[in-house]
């Protein structure tokens, strides 16, 4: 008896085990549906979208002086440095005078020798308009003859004569020494405009004759930034359009200018317009010759579909025709849209995406048409 119930306790447990099994491979067989894919959504809302023309170039002076010596000398004192500021006017560099001021010196005594010699010639012309006077009335009492006359008439209109050629001589003389004393004041080169010296081209102990650069002179108040348009986009910019750019030297700050000029003819080998932006520069920070990077603001939508750009599939970062994933039943669907115009990170969306729609706001590599979603945050 033991040994049968033995027998039958074991039968049994081989029994259960084998129920046990099958139930196990039923339930690997069984189907699971995958969990849905955790994603950050936003609803799309129309609101206003700025349109804008991208320019890119040079920022450059409108005041930029290349001042060049006028006279011939050795500079003595050249005291200012590249990248100082300056005034108009201001005196920056000198240049020896020894042998400038001894031309001054000569020239000034020539004009006293030729008025001293303008004043003898008046005496004179004095002296014969008395003579002739004199002559006149012994002519009409008979005590000279009429050639005696004549000669004092002659001698007359030659002291005459002589008073002009003095005068000239004296004119001659004091124009010679405005030039002995413009030559003097060249040996000192002033600022003609107010700004910063940009480069130096000589020092103190050089030589320098007309027409030596001695310095170049750049004022960064007065900054344009040049850049062209290809035609295609070049028609909605007009002069008094707000300019927004940025440079790599500031990149997190954002600098301002209006368009003052569009040039009406296009370049026929590049199909573009050149345009000039006035620059706002405060503080002075901006520099001639930095690079810029902006766009011309021309016009605004008030009611655009807008989204961030990251929440945008495409295979082609320059296509206009992609799509987005939105969020119905809970579920990602996808739909197709065509991009529009792109500022700062956003995209306007033309077609396939109505306002109110849920989308997705971040890409996934799980996302699918038909997948089902778990909406872990919403925004606008």
């Amino acid at each position: 008896m033991t040994m049968r119930h033995a027998l039958t306790y074991t039968l049994a447990l081989a029994i259960l085990s084998l129920a046990g099994c099958r139930k196990e491979e039923k339930r690997a067989a069984a189907p699971q549906a995958p969990p849905p894919v955790r994603v950050k959504t936003l609803r799309v809302e129309p609101q206003t979208f700025a349109a804008t023309v991208v320019v890119t170039g040079t920022l450059r002076s409108r005041s930029t002086v290349d001042v060049k010596a006028e006279i011939t000398g050795r500079v003595v004192r050249f005291p200012k440095e590249e990248g100082q500021s300056v005034t108009a006017g201001e005196a920056l560099v000198w240049v020896d005078d020894e042998q400038y001021r001894l031309s001054v010196r000569q020239a000034e005594t020539a004009v006293g020798v030729v008025q001293a010699a303008l004043e003898r010639t008046r005496v004179q012309e004095a002296h014969a308009k008395l003579e002739l006077e004199r002559a006149r009335n012994l002519l009409r009492s008979g005590g000279i003859t009429d050639r005696d006359l004549k000669t004092a008439e002659v001698a007359d209109k030659d002291t005459v004569a002589q008073v002009a050629l003095a005068a000239a001589q004296v004119d001659q003389a004091q124009a010679a020494l405005a030039v002995a004393r413009k030559k003097l004041g060249d040996t000192v080169i002033k600022a003609p405009v107010a700004g910063e010296i940009q480069k130096k081209w000589t020092n103190p102990g050089a030589f320098v004759e007309p027409p030596t650069a001695v310095f170049t002179l750049v004022d960064n108040t007065r900054l344009e930034l040049e850049s062209s348009v290809p035609a295609a986009e070049a028609g909605p910019v007009r002069a008094g359009q707000r300019v927004e750019f940025r440079v790599s030297s500031f990149p997190q700050q954002r600098f301002e200018g209006r368009v003052v000029e569009i040039l009406p003819a296009m370049d026929a080998e590049s199909r573009s317009a050149k345009l000039r932006v006035r620059i706002v520069n405060p503080g002075g920070r901006l520099k001639s010759g930095m690079f810029a990077e902006g766009e011309v603001q021309t016009g605004a939508t008030s009611s655009a579909i807008v989204i961030p750009s990251e929440a945008i599939y495409r295979d082609d970062a320059a296509a206009k025709s992609s799509y987005v994933f939105a969020v119905e039943n809970g579920k990602a669907v996808r739909r197709p849209v065509r991009i529009g115009r792109e500022r700062n990170g956003t995209l306007e969306i033309l077609e396939g995406l109505p306002a109110g729609a849920l989308i997705v706001a971040e890409p996934s590599i799980e996302l699918a048409d038909g997948v089902a979603v778990e909406v872990a945050g919403a925004g606008k």
